[in-house]
């Protein structure tokens, strides 16, 4: 038998009270928890439809409608952990290479150009302008937070905190009499992480607008449920 809009409403709403609350797994368990009731009910006539809900969960085990939401998790962070490294190391191919050494290139001069002082205050101004980047971000897609397929794909921002730490520290202990094969080895170093964090943070800003892109997609798809 065909289920209703008001009967998949209802098994939606019954998910919701499990705590399932992100939008594209509640679709993910819904489909599965519909195909079960409309078995189940053509199956035995006399069999209710809370009855029908009721078994499908319980059929789930202990776990209940847990391990479809595991399931779901674990295909979208190696979905979009393959689009994320993918699109990092592609800027270390032949197309990109030479604009990378060049940012690498400029941000060394720059320290030999500057003191320590100014290139930090540089730094600091440069690492607002990318807060403020992110904060309007998180404002404008604040809409896309109801789905799984972004909080998976916007995960790789959170770890900006540990790039800007790492790089603080570097550039509180560059000095100019280390040298390396000429270069100095300080200012080397803090060039090399300020030009990954630039490149992971281009990255990430493109992995969050993917999930963006399929959050978008599966609101449209589930307009009329939603």
């Amino acid at each position: 038998m065909k289920l209703t809009k008001e009967q998949l409403a209802r098994i939606r709403s019954f998910i919701q009270q499990k705590g399932f609350n992100y939008i594209d797994v509640q679709m993910e368990i819904l489909d599965h928890v519909a195909s079960s009731v409309e078995e189940r009910m053509e199956a035995d006539q006399h069999l209710k439809f809370e009855d029908a809900i009721s078994q499908t969960h319980e059929a789930f085990g202990p776990d209940g409608f847990t391990v479809i939401q595991k399931s779901v998790v674990k295909g979208l962070k190696k979905k979009y952990s393959k689009f994320f490294w993918q699109n990092f190391l592609s800027y270390f191919g032949y197309k990109y290479i030479l604009m990378v050494l060049f940012l690498g290139f400029v941000v060394y001069k720059l320290q030999m150009m500057v003191s320590n002082d100014n290139f930090y205050t540089i730094y600091i101004i440069g690492m607002f302008g990318i807060v403020g980047i992110l904060l309007l971000y998180n404002l404008k897609d604040s809409i896309y937070k109801k789905y799984m397929s972004y909080r998976s794909a916007v995960s790789f921002l959170t770890f900006l905190g540990s790039f800007l730490v790492v790089t603080n520290m570097a550039i509180s202990k560059s000095n100019q009499t280390s040298i390396f094969f000429s270069l100095n080895r300080s200012f080397l170093i803090v060039s090399v992480l300020i030009t990954l964090f630039v490149i992971y943070f281009i990255t990430a800003l493109k992995t969050a607008k993917a999930g963006m892109r399929e959050s978008k997609q599966l609101m449209d798809k589930y307009k009329l449920v939603v």
